[in-house]
């Protein structure tokens, strides 16, 4: 089951990185392929332990769960665009680095924050399922 679930996320998540980032020139605030399949792929993986299980079995898992999510997070991340700064205001090149690194920071802290979130999660679906009741 572990490897099933883990392999499904990982197809839907390389399908939906693909169709985005190929298609659509959506990479999200990162503007990187590998942090959009991270958060993706690990986004699925943990929906398809924690939602209620739907739709038809495959190989001994609900997969609707794992493609519902990973289409929403693609489509979240997708829709994350860092904000461009007025034309009209005018700023010095180095306020404008300076603005664009704190924002920089901003993306990074909550990519990384994502991740052990994503990561956490996982385990503790793992390990809550597998805890005797007493």
């Amino acid at each position: 089951m572990f490897l099933m679930q883990a392999l499904f996320a990982l197809v839907m998540a390389l399908l939906f990185t693909a169709i985005f980032t190929l298609g659509f020139q959506r990479r999200g605030p990162w503007s990187s392929v590998v942090a959009f399949f991270l958060i993706v792929f690990l986004a699925a993986w943990a929906g398809s332990l924690w939602l209620n299980p739907a739709g038809p079995v495959f190989l001994g898992i609900y997969w609707l769960p794992i493609i519902m999510v990973a289409l929403l997070f693609a489509l979240l991340l997708s829709a994350m665009v860092p904000p461009r700064p007025p034309t009209q205001k005018v700023e010095t090149i180095s306020q404008v680095r300076q603005e664009e690194k704190a924002l920089r920071r901003t993306y990074d802290a909550f990519f990384w924050a994502l991740l052990i979130g994503f990561i956490a999660i996982i385990v503790l679906g793992y390990a809550l399922r597998h805890t005797p009741v007493s």
